[in-house]
C-alpha cells in the first residue's frame, strides 16, 4: 500500500486532520496526499510558501528565526509547520523547507539538504536530511520523508498523561475577523497564562451543557483545553497536558 494510503487510512482510524506548508518541495507533499479518494475528510489544505516573506504573512514564521537560522533550518520548519496547523485548525501540521539544487547551496548548507517537521498537540518532530540526487529526486526523497514522518508519528503516538481539571478560570479573549472570539490567555491559580497557539475548536457536552471548547498552548510548551458554557458564557479549564518534542 502506498504511504500516502496508509497515512490516511491512519488519519481516518483516529479522527484527526492534517495540514501543510511546503517550500522546497513546492506543493508535491499536497498533491501526494490529495491524489487519495476520500482524502476532503482529513486533509484541511495547505501552503505553499516559497519566498520568506510568504513564511512569515501566511505562516507566522519570525522574521528573526529566518534572519538569525535560515528558511533552510530545523527552527525555521518547526516555525512553519505549527503556523500549517495553528491557520487552518488542523491537528497535525507537516512541513518541508530545502535546497532541492542544482544552485542555492552555501558553505553549510549543501545542495540536497532538507528539513521536515511535524508539528501536533502533543509532540514536535523534526527530521534532517541530505539527498545525492537532482532536482527532482531530492524533491521527490523529500516528499516521501514527510510522508513518512507523518507515518512515524501516527504508528507511534502514546497516549499522553492528561490532567482532568475541571476547574473555573478566568479568560481574556480577542476579536477575529469574522467577528467571533477566542482566548488569549486565561487566570488559573493565580498565574495568567498567555496564549501563542491555537489548534482545534468546536461544540461539545460538559455534564449535559452545551459548550464551545477551544485546544490552546501556552510559552512553556503545554497544552490546555478551554471551554466556554453557551448559555452562562461561563469558562471551565477542562485538560492540561504536557507537551514532548522529540527529534527523530
Amino acid at each position: 500500500m502506498a504511504i500516502e494510503m496508509q497515512i490516511g487510512a491512519l488519519l481516518s482510524e483516529r479522527g484527526l486532520t492534517l495540514a501543510t506548508a511546503e517550500s522546497s518541495t513546492g506543493g508535491l507533499v499536497a498533491h501526494r496526499i490529495t491524489s487519495v479518494s476520500g482524502s476532503s475528510a482529513y486533509y484541511l489544505g495547505g501552503f505553499v510558501t516559497y519566498a520568506n516573506e510568504a513564511k512569515e504573512a501566511l505562516l507566522g514564521v519570525k522574521r528573526e528565526t529566518l534572519i538569525a537560522h535560515g528558511a533552510v533550518s530545523e527552527e525555521t520548519v518547526l516555525e512553519m509547520a505549527r503556523g500549517a496547523r495553528e491557520r487552518l485548525g488542523a491537528d497535525l501540521g507537516i512541513a518541508t523547507t530545502g535546497i532541492a539544487g542544482p544552485t542555492g547551496s552555501t558553505g553549510d548548507k549543501p545542495v540536497g539538504l532538507v528539513y521536515v517537521a511535524l508539528s501536533a498537540a502533543d509532540a514536535e518532530l523534526c527530521q534532517r536530511h541530505v539527498w545525492q540526487g537532482d532536482r527532482a529526486a531530492n524533491n521527490e526523497q523529500s516528499t516521501h520523508a514527510a510522508l513518512r514522518l507523518v507515518r512515524i508519528y501516527l504508528q507511534q503516538r502514546r497516549q499522553v498523561m492528561v490532567e482532568f481539571v475541571d476547574e473555573a478560570v478566568s479568560v481574556e479573549t480577542q476579536l477575529r475577523r469574522d467577528g467571533t472570539a477566542r482566548p488569549s490567555a486565561f487566570v488559573w491559580r493565580g498565574r495568567r497564562f498567555q496564549i501563542t497557539s491555537w489548534g482545534r475548536e468546536g461544540a461539545t457536552t460538559r455534564d449535559g451543557r452545551a459548550c464551545h471548547y477551544h485546544l490552546v498552548q501556552t510559552p512553556d510548551l503545554e497544552s490546555w483545553e478551554l471551554c466556554q458554557d453557551t448559555e452562562t458564557a461561563a469558562w471551565t479549564l477542562a485538560r492540561r497536558w504536557a507537551r514532548e518534542r522529540r527529534a527523530v
